[in-house]
């Protein structure tokens, strides 16, 4: 934050007797909150109304406080908000919220086929469903031994997905994402062409066997 901006935003604060906190790492978002930010973004507002909404979000100020704000400053604090979305999103593999240590999935290559369809489904609404996405790819570690570790067999999303949109930081949620679509979609894809092939293949045998599009002798 420039310095300038910084000691405006505290003399008013200090005058006007009021708080706000602005976020400097994305580790400090929810994924609740970075799900609200794409329907912020994706939605036919105006500029200004962006810039209200997004503010209002992630420092927690109310609209008659931010409508006091001089516009120069409004757009200086906006423009320190857009800067989180550019920071690194690398993988984090362990993340632990209340107590409970979770890992990410350490093999899609090899996922069930409970995993994958309920990704599947889930991808086709992603920011609706984004918790739920990363309740399948992050589950409880139950081994952690000499660098390798496993998760916890799949049993759905019910336990996690609704603590994971309250808890789960938005670095941790960019970085699972990033990597699932750069290189966890190719297997998913892979499997959802084997797995149509399959289909072919076994309806046309069902065909055959039926007696269905057999030429007439």
């Amino acid at each position: 934050m420039g310095l300038f901006l910084f000691l405006y935003i505290i003399n008013f604060l200090l005058f006007n007797n009021m708080k706000l906190t602005i976020p400097t790492d994305t580790s400090e978002i929810t994924l609740e909150q970075l799900q609200r930010l794409t329907e912020i973004e994706e939605a036919e507002l105006g500029n200004l109304e962006k810039q209200k909404q997004t503010i209002e979000l992630l420092t927690g100020v109310d609209r008659e406080t931010l409508d006091r704000f001089r516009l120069s400053d409004l757009e200086s604090v906006y423009d320190k908000l857009l800067y989180l979305s550019k920071q690194d999103n690398r993988l984090i593999k362990f993340v632990t919220i209340e107590g409970v240590k979770y890992g990410f999935h350490p093999n899609l290559s090899n996922i069930t086929t409970g995993e994958f369809a309920d990704l599947d489904t889930f991808c086709k609404d992603l920011n609706n469903n984004l918790h739920y996405v990363m309740a399948v790819l992050y589950r409880p570690i139950t081994i952690d031994k000499a660098g390798k570790y496993d998760i916890e067999p799949y049993k759905g999303t019910e336990e996690r997905a609704e603590l994971f949109k309250k808890k789960l930081p938005a670095n941790v949620v960019n970085g699972a994402m990033v990597f699932f679509w750069t290189l966890g979609k190719d297997y998913l894809t892979d499997m959802l062409r084997s797995s149509s092939e399959g289909k072919v293949q076994t309806s046309n045998k069902d065909s055959v066997k039926n007696g269905a599009g057999m030429p007439f002798s």
